[in-house]
């Protein structure tokens, strides 16, 4: 059996206060008997104001608050909770390249009992975060002693390879910081395109990877967005396990997540592993 956690978390242009809610979900999450916790993207500098304009301020803010994996204090700081607490974390943060201190990524951090095990580096990006963030450009898969842990960020959902990448390089946990606002703030989040869009994509993804999903979205207003958190968790069937409802806070689920893998892959649609059946190299032929 294993447990999972993921939240739905407020952030701030406040890189302690962020850091601070972080290390007492961390905390929460182990007294739930997690091994895994999802925090949202950007999480501990929050997000970018808008993605239509670009703000030199805000720019500035980024680059004063970014973190590299060797010597980031809020990075280590979480790094030492989840050593005491024996889970493995992941963080959306600002990432400063260890020698081009002007390069900034959008990133995931895993981190576990051992320390930090590394980063992704988010491949697509919407809008401005074209003129803060470096691309990354490639997906990562982390082995760890819960499993294999294959990161995505955010707008990287929409495209369909991201996830497959990582489902083909046997990830068994697809997860997911993102920051997903809503487009209509006039009526309640889970009736939002946006919102049902990130349910949808989630529950998509899932299935056709026959694979676990992790999403941890932010909450509340930052900046020009409304964020409705919805962060959960989806099972290899395609079928949402856990949430968090637009409310703040945890999602936790506690599930014998291999078997349950296993059984979507033999048994759950007709038996049929799609992974195995994936044909990528057939072309397709203009006529």
């Amino acid at each position: 059996m294993q447990t999972l956690a993921t939240a739905s978390m407020a952030s701030t242009y406040d890189p302690s206060s962020n850091l601070e809610r972080a290390l007492a979900l961390v905390e929460e999450a182990a007294g739930h008997g997690a091994r895994l916790l999802a925090l949202p993207e950007q999480c501990l500098q929050g997000y970018l104001p808008s993605l239509t304009r670009y703000d030199l301020e805000h720019t500035s803010y980024q680059v004063a608050n970014a973190e590299r994996l060797s010597d980031g204090e809020a990075l280590h700081a979480i790094a030492d909770a989840a050593r005491r607490h024996d889970i493995h974390v992941v963080v959306g943060f600002t990432e400063r390249d260890e020698w081009r201190p002007e390069v900034l990524f959008n990133s995931a951090a895993l981190v576990g009992p051992s320390g930090i095990l590394g980063s992704y580096r988010k491949v697509h990006q919407p809008g401005d975060e074209k003129h803060i963030y470096h691309p990354g450009e490639n997906f990562r898969v982390f082995s760890t002693p819960i499993g294999r842990i294959g990161l995505l960020i955010c707008y990287d959902l929409v495209f369909p390879e991201s996830t497959r990448a990582l489902a083909l390089a046997r990830a068994d946990y697809l997860v997911m910081p993102t920051a997903w606002a809503v487009a209509d703030t006039e009526v309640p989040p889970e009736q939002d395109r946006m919102s049902e869009y990130l349910t949808m994509f989630g529950r998509i993804r899932a299935l056709e990877n026959q694979s676990w999903f992790i999403s941890s979205n932010m909450i509340g207003t930052l900046g020009d967005f409304t964020y409705p958190g919805l962060s959960q968790i989806v099972a290899p069937d395609g079928a949402v396990r856990a949430s968090t409802g637009a409310s703040p806070g945890l999602a936790v689920l506690t599930a014998d997540t291999t078997a349950e893998a296993t059984h979507a892959r033999t048994v759950g649609y007709l038996g049929y592993q799609f992974l195995k059946d994936h044909r990528p190299q057939i072309p397709a032929d203009v006529v």
